[in-house]
């Protein structure tokens, strides 16, 4: 292990600004800035603990119901090129340590993926109100971003949520 770590190096600069820096901190604009990179180094800290996971999680959610909804398409003759290319695509090498780039990279796709096919469903939307396949696959995609939103939380709320005023 490499010591310190990244996270004990980011909460030595956060302590050094909030208190070395800080009280000598002349104008309301300095401590502004410095109360924001308190905020942003926190977040940065928890980014590091969380991040990876979440990415992994989100992957995890997203490529089934990626599968579903281009099987939905492809029935229909409106599969999107899109989201099988980020499904089949090859992210990292065998046995690769995947790295929060590649993580995110992936998620990103796999999102990007999702918003094509959210598009296509809602365009046939009025010839499926009815169709039970439908309705449930827009309600995954609901709960979906709903989970998304909530899981994001844990890496902004703790460290912004009680510090003081952010710009």
């Amino acid at each position: 292990m490499i010591v310190p770590t990244a996270r004990e190096i980011l909460a030595t600069i956060e302590h050094t600004l909030a208190t070395v820096v800080m009280p000598d901190a002349g104008s309301t604009a300095a401590r502004s800035a410095l109360a924001t990179t308190g905020h942003l180094l926190r977040h940065v800290q928890l980014r590091i603990e969380l991040e990876g996971q979440l990415l992994l999680d989100d992957i995890a959610a997203l490529r089934p119901l990626l599968a579903d909804l281009q099987a939905w398409l492809e029935e229909r003759d409106e599969g999107i090129a899109g989201i099988s290319a980020a499904l089949d695509k090859v992210w990292r090498a065998q046995g690769a340590y995947p790295t929060l780039s590649s993580l995110a990279d992936e998620a990103g796709a796999l999102r990007h993926a999702l918003t094509d096919a959210l598009e296509r469903m809602i365009a046939l939307r009025d010839g499926n109100r009815d169709d039970p396949a439908y309705l449930a696959l827009r309600e995954r995609v609901r709960s979906y971003l709903a989970a998304q939103i909530q899981s994001e939380v844990a890496i902004i709320d703790p460290a912004f949520e009680g510090k003081g005023a952010r710009r």
